[in-house]
């Protein structure tokens, strides 16, 4: 059997830099039991299989693994899916712009491929969510230890630290600046003693308005017990509910916003994301995720 695929640099118009993934675009040749040890075999954070559907060249089935097993959703396994069905001949690039629906379980998701006047190619996908928002959350001493951080370095205006859930929960945590998102370092045994684990949330996502470069309003990083100690994971899977929890401060009036996060730094391959987000009374939140994809590699796995 021989299986092409290829692996791209997403949220990033830079080789080598933002979360390396691959994409299978032609999953229906691949027996179910093989999906999860390809993933295994390269070792990626996410490994993509495309499968068709009956809307032939306008919706396309996704499933999405890790070595260790399928996963739900993820924002740059949308982006890398998109420009590969373009760069495979499976949908077509008449228009400035090209939108088609992605379905990964039983969520279905919008994505739009354009090309900048560069030549590049940036993808944004659209959803809309109605997520939780609670107040109750560990206590500001009680952050600072399971983060190996000061007090002093958590923000406690304009925004709050915040449990925020569509679908999964993510413990929102403010801090002063990207070098103390840099430094902090997760407790576990902080963590099991404190309040945290019985909100349910395995991952804390740290973000800061002060950030190092000029082109991004956020910087952020994800940590929990769910992470290794020096992984610095991918963020878009996070977004809707970074926007949910924007979205929940008073001084955030009703509107349209965007803006720019980033993750990681030259160093640790930095990923760069573009937000935008709605907010009206009454309507679910609609939250667009937009970032660019560099191709690095098209290859042939070949299987006895």
């Amino acid at each position: 059997m021989s299986l092409i695929y290829y692996t791209l640099d997403v949220f990033t118009k830079t080789p080598f830099q933002g979360a390396q993934i691959a994409v299978f675009p032609f999953a229906q040749l691949i027996p179910e039991e093989l999906l999860t040890r390809i993933a295994s075999e390269l070792k990626l954070s996410e490994t993509v299989f495309i499968y068709p559907s009956e809307d032939k060249g306008k919706s396309f089935n996704i499933r999405t693994f890790t070595p260790q097993g399928e996963v739900g959703f993820a924002g740059h396994p949308l982006l890398a899916t998109t420009y590969v069905l373009a760069e495979s001949g499976q949908i077509s690039l008449a228009d400035a712009d090209t939108t088609i629906c992605l379905k990964q379980k039983a969520q279905s998701v919008n994505a739009t491929l354009s090309s900048d006047e560069a030549g590049g190619k940036f993808v944004q996908f659209t959803l809309q969510c109605n997520p939780l928002v609670d107040r109750y959350t560990p206590s500001t001493s009680e952050l600072a230890r399971l983060l190996s951080i000061s007090e002093s370095e958590i923000v406690q205006t304009p925004f709050h630290t915040r449990l925020v859930s569509d679908g999964l929960p993510y413990l929102v945590v403010p801090l002063h600046s990207q070098q103390a998102i840099q430094f902090a370092q997760f407790d576990s045994k902080a963590w099991s003693e404190s309040s945290a684990p019985a909100m349910a949330a395995q991952e804390i996502l740290l973000f800061s308005a002060k950030t190092s470069t000029n082109d991004s309003n956020f910087h952020a990083r994800l940590v929990g017990p769910s992470i290794g100690f020096n992984e610095d994971p991918p963020i878009g899977s996070a977004m809707p509910v970074f926007a949910a929890y924007l979205a929940s401060h008073e001084h955030i009036r009703e509107g349209t916003y965007s803006f720019t996060i980033d993750r990681g730094s030259e160093q640790t391959r930095r990923s760069v994301l573009q937000i935008e987000m709605d907010k009206h009374q009454g309507r679910p939140l609609t939250v667009r995720v937009g970032g660019h994809c560099v191709l690095i590699s098209k290859n042939e796995l070949l299987i006895a």
